[in-house]
């Protein structure tokens, strides 16, 4: 470890002693008010300067110490990894509740390049990629949509109905500190059941005087072959003392791509291998032993039926885009005891995204040859042979424009024993595709053979297909050529589906702080908060198809017009699997529909240049709004208990939530079909009523928008307490809580398709109105929680901990079931309705485990080595969802059972070394596919590495980084031998530079 001396950058490699020596027995925020950083030496003043002014007392607990460790020594300045390691145990320690915390210790300086992979580091934290890049994360295997997600305290948005925020969005250099708070206190925004997540970003009074930084980088994909520029600039204008402003921007290129092999799912269409042994058991038919028993009930054949691959087909897909993260705050302090701010923060991402697809399309048990199947043991098809399937070359094509932002101002006020702060702050959320897919597809192709491996991975030969001949089958010369228009006779289509997303939300909340100076009362806090938050979306579609052999328009489409229009307008696609070893083979390339060129030769053919402003919005669309009002009372406590420092936090929160859902509802009716004089026809060979018919003219006939309203409330209170077992060392925490989480916006919908019942039949049998649609009367989600935690803290750069965690969820929403004699509309009619229905819940449990430290009691160069490591076990319970086949309970959806991460450095004068590697395993994809089997997302594990040079008495530094160097590939399986998709997204590298002054 390098000493700083007061005079300028020594070359001294001496080193910290490693001595348990207690800490501060109040380590508290009121208590650590004030405390200063001067600690720090000139020369790396922007360790110090980063610190904002309202969070300084967790990261100068591990400052002061260090001091008092090494009086006798020169003084000190901990930079780099260290550093971050150090703030982030300084804040675990003065958190209110149960956190774990990340710091960067300078700017653009997490390993990670967005919001998302850095979270991935936290122990609980469980990361869902996309395209090889960290995008939502769960909290102790809660679903991403249940966490709440702050930036400065404010609400970030999700799109598409969701709650759940792609941090794909969020430029790690934006952040100075991640807090994920894991249990709860009355203080803190509801919203969060996994809990909440806090993202930090710098603020312009931190620092001391003018500060500018410049960092770029190049990144280069080996998959793509794209490189891709990365720049950011953070600057600092400093008024005066009291006045600052700060801008922060990234601005990035990024291409991203995955190469997949699909069977798309697994489904069961017929008994290929004739066995007696049933493929599953349907409790309704378990007695029928024989197939030739089930007296062809297809319910009861089916049990026979074996498990085959729906649609296999290759992907490539990519994403270009240009990326912008931006913040500019402004910060006055009025006097010592008032100061405000404003802040602006702007995400924007604008992709242009191209999907090629080459689907072979045998998803029916006509289009595969019975004779030619093999299947396994385990009653898994393995081979067969296409009969009259289709081939389609598909190219999506859509620009995918994503914006969100955030304005928030407030004050903060201290007088005396009163600490008063304000917030104002409006979110918003965009989201608009411009979807346009073109294919082209050849129908009755035979004789493409698909081998399936022992994963269930296929591989398949288009040139082994030729179009089948019904007059003589043996026929096998028309052979298909998946690069030739000519081999394209069934059809062309461009579907042009533009999509559209909004969500806003208004905050404002005040919150009062009482400071006692008691024995036991430390603070009494208090506090209200008033959201109002909008979603709406619009969907719009348009098609042009051209059948072969079909009449448009007066003239017939011919072979000769389809070879035409196909001709010239593809191009050919990158490489399948470049660099990667799939175990199978695959077409390699392949010429591919070219969107641009294809779209503006078929709309000149059919004279069609129809635009977004000539559709109309679909039938589906929905406009939602849900206002809450939250008020809180919590009371800081500190004393002693058996002699030891004890203290903690105790309070309520409540909250009351409306909703306003508007959407589409159409309300058929159903009469009797009568004669001209109104007699209801019957039957005559059986006397019943004829079936009735819907009558569109009927008065209560209804096609239109409705609005159906909601309130409901929650009270949720909170205690934590903290007991120092070990003065300064051995800390034992406990906390309990009520929380709850909306439900997801999309599901709130009341977009509805209801049957009135009038017939003489249906009065007799007494049938009842239905419906299907959505739920806007689901209840939140609702969980008691419980946390114990035994944290040993042996210096301020250490930690060992060991927490265990319960969560009861009383209230969880289930899947489409049917809810009898409901008042759907809430206008007093009944309806048995078909929607998401709100269970019993489910209990999860789990494990987390911790432990980092710095070396620093080895000789250098050991001295200079660090690390950290957590584990997390989780299990749930009571989940209600079931195995199809089975009935099997199964997992909690998006829960991995275990994951853990390992990190280790290596910190020098000049060179700093990290290795990141982060491990999950399978988790709960979806319940169940076409062929009843689970779905699962397999176990993977992404090694990262980053290493950086600082050049010598500069403010320069370069640096080199890699991410998933092990090419794990993310693989999704219904089961043993049944592959349903494997995705692959390359590796990353990345080349670069930053400079302060």
């Amino acid at each position: 470890m390098t000493l700083i001396n007061h005079t300028g950058v020594g070359a001294s490699t001496e080193k910290l002693p490693f001595i348990f020596t207690p800490l501060s027995k109040r380590i508290r925020t009121l208590a650590l008010t004030g405390i200063s950083l001067s600690l720090l030496a000139a020369p790396m003043a922007f360790a110090q300067e980063e610190l904002k002014k309202d969070e300084r007392q967790a990261d100068s607990a591990a400052v002061e110490e260090a001091s008092m460790e090494e009086a006798s020594m020169e003084e000190v300045v901990v930079s780099g990894h260290r550093f971050s390691q150090r703030s982030a145990i300084a804040r675990k320690k003065s958190a209110g509740t149960m956190s774990d915390s990340l710091v960067a210790e300078d700017i653009g300086e997490f390993p990670d390049k967005n919001v998302g992979e850095a979270l991935q580091r936290i122990a609980g934290i469980q990361l869902a990629r996309d395209f090889g890049e960290g995008a939502q994360v769960s909290i102790r295997g809660v679903d991403p949509d249940l966490s709440r997600v702050e930036v400065n305290g404010v609400s970030a948005m999700g799109m598409g109905g969701s709650r759940a925020v792609d941090f794909r969005d969020m430029a790690s250099e934006l952040v100075k500190s991640l807090d994920v708070i894991k249990g709860s206190e009355a203080r803190h925004t509801e919203g969060g059941i996994g809990g909440t997540i806090k993202i930090n970003t710098r603020k312009p009074n931190e620092f001391e005087s003018n500060f500018l930084s410049v960092s770029g980088e190049q990144q280069y994909n080996d998959l793509s072959d794209a490189s891709d520029p990365r720049v950011n600039l953070t600057g600092v204008m400093k008024f005066s003392e009291d006045f600052g402003a700060l801008v922060n921007v990234t601005s990035s290129e990024k291409t991203t791509m995955i190469h997949a092999l699909r069977n798309t799912e697994w489904h069961r269409v017929a008994d290929y291998d004739n066995s007696p042994e049933k493929t599953v058991v349907d409790e309704n038919y378990a007695s029928i032993t024989d197939i030739e028993n089930c007296g062809g009930q297809a319910e009861c054949e089916m049990q026979w039926w074996d498990y085959s691959p729906r649609l296999p087909r290759y992907g490539i897909w990519s994403r270009d885009e240009k990326r912008l993260s931006a913040n500019t705050t402004f910060q006055y302090n009025i006097s010592d005891e008032l100061s405000v701010h404003a802040g602006y923060t702007y995400n924007k991402r604008d992709k242009e995204a191209t999907d090629l697809n080459l689907h072979l399309e045998t998803h029916s048990a006509a289009r595969v040859n019975a004779d030619s199947v093999r299947v396994d043991e385990n009653h898994n098809v393995t081979y067969f042979e296409s009969q009259l399937a289709s081939v389609t070359n598909r190219t999506l094509n859509f620009a995918w424009d994503q914006e969100t932002s955030i304005f928030d101002t407030g004050f903060e006020f201290s007088r005396g024993a009163w600490d008063i702060s304000g917030l104002a702050a409006y979110s918003t959320s965009e989201q608009e595709i411009d979807s346009r897919d073109t294919h082209i597809t050849a129908d009755g192709i035979a004789g493409v053979q698909v081998a399936l491996d022992n994963r269930g991975a296929p591989e398949w030969d288009f040139n082994t297909g030729y179009f089948y001949n019904a007059e003589d089958p043996t026929n096998t010369s028309d052979v298909f050529d998946v690069n030739s228009p000519a081999s394209y006779r069934s059809r062309s289509r461009f579907k042009y589906a533009p999509h559209l997303d909004e969500a806003s939300e208004s905050n404002v909340k005040l919150d009062v702080t009482y400071n006692f100076d008691t024995a036991f009362v430390k603070t009494l806090r208090s506090g209200i908060q008033a959201t109002s938050n909008s979603t709406e979306n619009a969907d719009y579609q348009h098609n042009i198809i051209r059948d072969v052999g079909s009449t448009y328009n007066g003239a017939e489409w011919t072979m000769a017009d389809q070879i035409a229009l196909i001709s010239g307008n593809t191009n050919r696609s990158p490489r399948l699997f470049s660099g990667y070893d799939l175990g199978v083979n695959t077409i390699g390339n392949y010429q591919a529909v070219d969107t641009d060129d294809f779209i503006a030769a078929i709309r000149e053919v059919s004279a069609d240049n129809t635009t977004r402003e000539d559709l109309d919005v679909r039938t589906g669309n929905y406009d939602i709004s849900v206002d809450t009002q939250a008020v809180y009372l919590q009371s800081d406590f500190e004393t002693e208990f058996g002699g030891m420092p004890f203290w903690g936090n105790i309070g309520a929160r409540y909250v009351v939530t409306k909703t306003d859902t508007n959407g589409d509802v159409r309300e058929r009716i159903i009469v009797d079909q009568v004669d001209e004089d109104g007699n209801i026809l019957v039957d005559p060979v059986t006397g019943q009523d004829l079936p009735g018919v819907e009558d569109p003219d009927h008065p209560d006939a209804f096609v239109g928008r409705k609005t159906v309203s909601r309130e409901y409330s929650d009270f949720l209170p909170s205690i934590n307490m903290n007991l120092e077992i070990v003065p300064g060392e051995l800390v034992l925490y406990f906390g309990m809580a009520k929380v709850m989480a909306r439900p997801r916006t999309g599901d709130l919908n009341v977009n509805a398709t209801c049957t009135i019942y009038t017939t003489r039949q249906s009065q007799v049998d007494q049938t009842s109105n239905v419906c299907s649609g959505g739920n806007p009367a689901l209840d939140p989600y609702r969980a008691k929680q419980m946390d114990i935690a035994l944290n040993w803290y042996p210096n301020q750069d250490s930690i060992v901990s060991a927490a265990y965690f319960a969560k009861d969820i009383t209230s969880w929403i289930l899947d489409a079931e049917t809810r009898e004699n409901a008042d759907f509309f809430d206008d007093g009619r009944q309806w048995d309705v078909r929607q998401k229905i709100n269970g019993s819940g489910v209990t999860t449990k789990g494990v987390e485990l911790q432990a980092s430290t710095v070396f620093s009691m080895l000789p250098y160069p050991f001295s200079g080595l660090g690390g950290s490591v957590n584990y997390t076990h989780m299990t749930a319970e009571e989940v209600g969802l079931f195995n199809q086949l089975t009935g099997e309970e199964l997992p909690f959806p998006s829960q991995s059972e275990d994951s853990y991460n390992v990190t280790t450095f290596w910190e020098g004068e000049a060179v700093s070394f990290r290795l990141a590697y982060n491990y999950r395993d399978e988790y709960l994809a979806a319940p169940s596919d076409r062929s009843g089997n689970p779905v699962f997302v397999e176990d993977a594990g992404y090694l990262d590495a980053k290493m950086a040079y600082a050049l010598p008495n500069t403010n320069l530094k370069f640096f080199v980084d890699g991410r998933n160097l092990l090419k794990e590939a993310k693989v999704a399986t219904a089961g043993e031998r049944r592959l349903s998709d494997l995705q692959y997204s390359g590796r990353e590298f990345a080349l670069g530079f930053s400079y302060k002054m």
